[in-house]
């Protein structure tokens, strides 16, 4: 099938690749020449596992190429993507414009049938209004507009797209059903096809992760509860998890949650709610517990190191999460700002992500080593669970940093063996290693 991709961004980029290696033949095009002739020569823009095989494995079989061009990507596809992305602060319907003239410039080069399908995460009612845009542009067109909204996890994504847990596909036309039941085909063996309303495939998006959201800073809000009980958030929340009705993913407390994806969608979806006349306002609170998770972590880095000013703190971690470089609203870089803005020397460690934490905060000192980030340091915090911060040599760290303190934002180390090593540690929701602390009565 004939395919064109709108946008070459994280979600538009894997799901070219995803369709050309199951046998389409897929044009992806972006406005930028420098992404189009990096995409051409094999390489992508950023990292995800066995995303650059695919890419060279597509551009081999000759399966998928790169335009700067819509008309180009457009002309004989029988299906369009538009992928492109939202500004993470957009106020309302006003980040949609992005869509929007995507869409019209779609319409302009369409052929005379053509399946829309909106994979970008938008609003409820966006499909709809797409399709009605489109019609205005060339009332000639036979048009279906269909919402199919991606949920793929960064870092897993090319597996997400390949192996995915659940299709979702919204439309209003039993063509759109066929069309896209006919192009996911080869992927449908892996996964649950759900077929509903575009309405409700958008808002889904939305409340997915709103609800992820929501639960890590419900693990933030309990993590603050435990430090003054004296009790341990992770034994907390792995006998919560045991419960299939709630589940262990996403219940690790630390500095909350970031990247692009999450704190955009539960503001939307605050926002559409106030705008139908609902006050949503547990959406907001959850908000204000991740924000606050961050300043928690701050706080036990001050108390640490008493006097930030010219004190060296290295942070182990730059990516929002592990298994990507994508540094977008990554905690670990708003922690970094804030000890920064205090007059602290900030260093910080990423085995991915050490070139776009640079590009945005260009007085962080990215070191590549973590024992060369850890000599001569006041602080060492951990931001991103990657697994080899895990086996990190304790006693070797302190015998190269200025003042033995570790803050765990993420409770990846083990808090005997940092103690063991001669550490100051102090954890999120672990308890407290003062004996004589009271606890708190009953």
């Amino acid at each position: 099938m004939r395919i064109a991709i709108i946008g070459t961004g994280h979600v538009g980029l894997i799901t070219a690749v995803g369709l050309a290696s199951v046998g389409n033949d897929v044009v992806g095009m972006d406005l930028s020449p420098e992404t189009v002739a990096t995409l051409g020569r094999g390489q992508a823009p950023f990292h995800e596992p066995d995303l650059d095989r695919l890419l060279r494995d597509g551009l081999q079989a000759r399966r998928l190429r790169f335009t700067t061009s819509v008309a180009d990507a457009v002309t004989g596809a029988r299906v369009v993507f538009i992928c492109v992305g939202r500004p993470p602060e957009g106020n309302g319907d006003k980040s949609l414009s992005a869509v929007e003239e995507a869409a019209r410039a779609v319409a302009r080069a369409a052929g005379p049938e053509v399946v829309l399908v909106v994979k970008s995460t938008v609003p409820p009612g966006t499909t709809g209004r797409i399709g009605k845009v489109v019609l205005l542009e060339r009332p000639d067109l036979d048009l279906v507009a269909v919402s199919n909204p991606e949920f793929l996890r960064e870092g897993h994504a090319v597996e997400d797209t390949l192996r995915p847990d659940r299709l979702v596909v919204g439309s209003d036309d039993p063509r759109g059903f066929e069309v896209l039941r006919d192009l996911y085909a080869p992927v449908l063996a892996h996964s649950r096809l759900i077929e509903t309303d575009p309405r409700t495939a958008e808002l889904a998006k939305l409340a997915s992760n709103a609800f992820l959201a929501t639960k890590i800073s419900f693990a933030n809000a309990l993590a603050r509860v435990c430090e003054l009980a004296d009790a341990d958030v992770g034994g907390v929340t792995e006998i919560m998890g045991a419960d299939p009705r709630i589940g262990a993913s996403f219940l690790g407390a630390g500095l909350g949650f970031g990247g692009y994806c999450l704190p955009k969608d539960i503001v939307t979806l605050e926002r559409v709610a106030d705008r139908l006349g609902y006050d949503f306002g547990l959406l907001r609170e959850a908000s204000s517990v991740n924000d606050a998770s961050l300043i928690a972590v701050f706080r036990k880095i001050e108390e640490a190191v008493w006097n930030l000013e010219g004190k060296i703190v290295t942070l182990l971690g730059l990516a929002f999460k592990p298994g990507t470089d994508d540094v977008r609203g990554a905690p670990a870089m708003a922690l970094a700002e804030l000890l920064h803005k205090e007059g602290a020397h900030v260093r910080g460690v990423d085995p991915m992500a050490g070139h776009a934490a640079s590009a945005l905060a260009p007085w962080l000192e990215v070191i590549e080593d973590s024992y060369d980030a850890a000599l001569g340091a006041h602080c060492l915090v951990s931001c991103t669970e990657w697994p080899q911060f895990r086996d990190l040599d304790l006693v070797r760290i302190h015998s190269l940093m200025a003042e033995p303190s570790i803050v765990d934002g993420r409770n990846v180390l083990d808090p005997g063996e940092a103690q063991a090593a001669g550490f100051q540690y102090a954890a999120v929701g672990r308890p407290t290693q003062n004996p004589d602390l009271a606890r708190v009565p009953i």
